[in-house]
């Protein structure tokens, strides 16, 4: 439904998914041209989930706002969603991570 939609502009998925879920939220978030906030904060978000979002943001053209904050992300998952972040371009002042 993420991956098709030509309204959905903001998602917020707070306490929802795993590991698996953001993965799957990932590859919608690749496909969608008109996502520009996503929300994630406290979620349970390993390694696999946050390379996957790292992707998604990489190669996002609309993605504008990302939340992770109280994620339970390794700092080498967040080291590898900042870099994706700074990669594409985007405003880092719209990327929360922290905790």
């Amino acid at each position: 439904a993420v991956r098709n939609s030509t309204s959905l502009k903001y998602l917020d998925l707070r306490n929802n998914i795993d590991d698996e879920g953001a993965k799957a939220i990932a590859e919608a978030v690749r496909h969608s041209t008109f996502l520009q906030w996503l929300g994630l904060e406290y979620n349970k978000i390993g390694d696999e989930g946050a390379k996957a979002i790292a992707e998604a943001v990489r190669n996002s053209t609309s993605l504008k706002e990302l939340n992770l904050r109280f994620s339970e992300l390794s700092d080498s998952a967040k080291d590898a969603v900042r870099a994706a972040w700074q990669q594409s371009g985007k405003d880092s002042g719209r990327l929360h991570i922290r905790l």
